[in-house]
């Protein structure tokens, strides 16, 4: 086997343009470079690969026999070139990003239709999951970046990760305008216990927080509903089954609506929105400028 692979390739030119000089200006080397390249070659074949006819150069039998080999796999170098540039480009224009129910109320759809507006060829695969969902799509390479929400307890636990701080989100309690609770009053928790509760499960950045929250009170949250998702629990609690408690972003129209109003208690610790992606994996050129992109979510909330 040759060590050294230029050597073919300096066999490749000369046999190509039937000239060592030829072959010296499209290698951009000099033609005793390209002579000496050549008898190195032939001393490690242990043969002779051109012969002079004239003023030609021309293949000897046993360089014939090399250069159909050797042509053969120049085209395949050059096809595996092409196919790379075509993938990269492909690569390019199919973005791949995480987002958390709720991190869809702030403000990503307006910096989605910027970026499409400037490029609406661009492919955009969207993941809808929990945060520790998202998490693991980032390790496993599924998506490029995410949007996610994250108590800053939580925030720490993520080494492997590039975190971005966009902005504070505040969770509340809320219940029916129609329910029989005193609004004007402070709730402690474990009176705010004594009503039935609405929540999300357990498997979410939310609920831990949530949980968190009362444990450090001295108190265990045990809602009397779980549901799905955040509209799930906004309509459980519109109706009158209890007390929900949910992101403001969920209940904001029906607060300005008067058919919802928040229950006054202790605050619960506020999370953050982050860009995230992992620290080793660098962003392609159409991501980057979307991840930039999503940098100004906090001037739109």
């Amino acid at each position: 086997m040759i060590s050294n692979l230029d050597y073919y390739k300096a066999f490749f030119y000369v046999a190509t343009y039937s000239s060592f000089s030829d072959a010296a200006r499209a290698l951009y080397i000099s033609q005793s470079a390209v002579s000496q390249t050549i008898r190195k070659l032939e001393e490690e074949l242990s043969t002779t690969l051109f012969v002079r006819n004239g003023q030609r150069i021309v293949l000897t039998p046993s360089g014939e026999l090399l250069f159909a080999r050797v042509k053969t796999a120049f085209n395949e170098f050059q096809k595996a070139e092409i196919e790379i540039q075509n993938f990269e480009s492909i690569a390019q224009n199919n973005i791949s990003v995480g987002i958390t129910e709720t991190s869809l109320r702030y403000g990503f759809f307006d910096c989605l239709e910027k970026f499409k507006n400037r490029h609406p060829d661009v492919h955009l695969s969207i993941s809808g999951n929990t945060t520790p969902e998202m998490v693991s799509f980032l390790r496993d390479g599924k998506i490029d970046f995410a949007l996610m929400i994250i108590s800053d307890s939580l925030a720490a636990r993520f080494q492997d990760l590039k975190m971005r701080r966009c902005f504070r989100i505040q969770d509340i309690f809320i219940a029916s305008s129609k329910m029989d609770i005193d609004f004007d009053r402070e709730y402690d928790l474990k009176d705010l216990l004594s009503y039935p509760t609405i929540s999300v499960s357990q498997i979410s950045n939310f609920r831990e927080n949530i949980d968190t929250f009362f444990q450090e009170n001295g108190l265990l949250f045990q809602p009397t509903y779980i549901l799905e998702n955040m509209t799930q629990v906004l309509n459980f609690t519109k109706r009158k089954f209890g007390i929900g408690v949910l992101p403001y972003a969920y209940a904001k129209d029906d607060i300005k609506k008067g058919t919802i109003r928040i229950v006054n208690t202790k605050p619960i610790p506020k999370r953050t929105v982050y860009l995230v992606s992992l620290k080793d994996k660098a962003l392609s050129r159409m991501g980057l400028e979307l991840y930039n992109e999503f940098k100004d979510l906090s001037r739109m909330v």
